[in-house]
């Protein structure tokens, strides 16, 4: 199977704007759908939209993690039943999907890597909205590809990165957790895979992880930022524990990205130089 369109459900969020740029750089045709024109929860304009697709790419989602403990019932709606019933349109019309999920649904109580076929087990109403989705779109009986992603950032968003460089210019001591631990991912490179995944000749169905490789601390990545970008602020390590949030977010993000990379044939950059590449787009 060998797509020459794809349409792209959230595509002017961060990773949807890369996914698009990397997709029309080698010759497909896109289309871009996100609010306030397009509701991923109004099946209608849903159907209308899949009916008229190759493949779709699904990144639209609720991804404000704090506020989602709050809005229980429209973060459902959205990174759930919507993507749901995006799975029941898609399987109707034997339209595949490529659905993008998260490191939430794990909850990070483990010190080894995550594996695609690990128990999944969320913290927060974020994560468990997310895993809602994986688990109707895999009940839909569409072809689907699910894309876990983690500790993103890019230059069409607001993420860690662009927080704590704003925070540095007005402080001279910044605290940052040293116990949650994952690999910061450039949204251009997750792109550039999920892209690969669709030019492979068959629809990769299943799950997969997808991270940068190796894995460092919030403080760890946040250190060897600073020194990047020559920043003076002076950063302190502490402890989850010692900030009140309304979310709980997993300690250990590490993926296992083996099945991804034995599927590409390659290993993935590492975090560090997935971070050099983007600072220098900058």
């Amino acid at each position: 199977m060998s797509f020459t369109a794809i349409t792209i459900l959230g595509g002017r969020g961060m990773l949807g704007s890369d996914l698009a740029a990397v997709a029309a750089g080698r010759g497909l045709s896109v289309r871009v759908y996100d609010l306030p024109e397009f509701d991923v929860t109004d099946e209608a304009q849903v159907e209308e939209v899949v009916s008229q697709s190759e493949v779709v790419i699904n990144c639209a989602a609720y991804t404000n993690v704090e506020k989602a403990e709050s809005h229980v019932e429209l973060a459902n709606q959205v990174n759930g039943y919507a993507v749901g019933r995006l799975g029941l349109i898609a399987s109707g019309l034997n339209v595949p999907v490529v659905h993008i999920s998260t490191d939430f649904v794990f909850d990070g109580a483990t010190h080894a890597p995550y594996r695609e076929t690990d128990a999944t087990n969320p913290l927060s109403v974020y994560g468990g909205s997310k895993l809602l989705g994986e688990t109707l779109l895999v009940e839909s009986g569409c072809d689907h590809c699910i894309v876990r992603i983690q500790w993103t950032y890019g230059r069409h968003g607001t993420h860690f990165i662009s927080k704590i460089t704003e925070a540095a210019k007005t402080r001279d001591v910044l605290t940052v957790v040293d116990d949650q631990v994952g690999s910061p991912t450039h949204t251009a490179e997750i792109a550039k895979v999920v892209i690969d995944l669709l030019e492979m000749g068959s629809f990769p169905a299943g799950i997969y992880h997808c991270a940068a490789s190796g894995y460092a601390s919030r403080y760890e990545m946040t250190r060897y930022l600073f020194e990047q970008l020559g920043i003076a602020t002076k950063v302190q390590p502490c402890k989850t524990s010692d900030f009140k949030t309304a979310a709980r977010r997993p300690l250990n993000s590490r993926f296992d990205c083996t099945k991804l990379q034995t599927l590409l044939g390659r290993a993935m950059l590492s975090w560090q130089d997935m971070l050099k590449n983007y600072l220098e787009t900058l």
